[in-house]
């Protein structure tokens, strides 16, 4: 629905979702955010390989009738929560195109306190850059800090 996946992405995205389906949490995980019974959104994430306190997002996805209405910051604050129910401190990397991440948000990630560390310009095609994004995340002592 989200117009942004080719046929071969929605493929392997529909396997990781039966993978968690069957499995969760081994390796993927799954937050998302409702509207009511209608889901808005979802993130599949796993820990990184060979990494203890290091995450990978698959994928973060919120529906087009959610854009722009908050669906996205609250999907990250569950993805945040869920990492940190687990550890105390937590890196969160993304790999994603512009045109998924225009789908967000334009510079939704930025826009967080994600830095860029990767960035390929027409990477996918004209237009359509690949980024890589990782943002530190940690508990306070006195509080939840993101």
């Amino acid at each position: 629905e989200s117009g942004v996946y080719k046929d071969i992405e929605l493929d392997i995205l529909i396997d990781t979702l039966e993978t968690w389906k069957s499995r969760p949490g081994a390796p993927y995980s799954l937050v998302e955010v409702r509207d009511s019974l209608q889901p808005a959104g979802f993130c599949i994430f796993h820990r990184a390989p060979n990494t203890d306190f290091t995450f990978d997002v698959h994928t973060f996805l919120i529906g087009r009738d959610y854009r722009g209405k908050g669906a996205a910051d609250r999907l990250l604050e569950l993805l945040i929560e869920d990492i940190l129910s687990n550890t105390s401190s937590a890196m969160i990397r993304v790999e994603t195109s512009s045109i998924k991440e225009a789908a967000i948000e334009p510079g939704f990630f930025n826009a967080k306190g994600f830095e860029t560390i990767g960035h390929i310009p027409d990477f996918y095609g004209p237009g359509n850059d690949y980024y890589i994004f990782a943002r530190h995340v940690a508990d306070g002592l006195t509080g939840r800090k993101e």
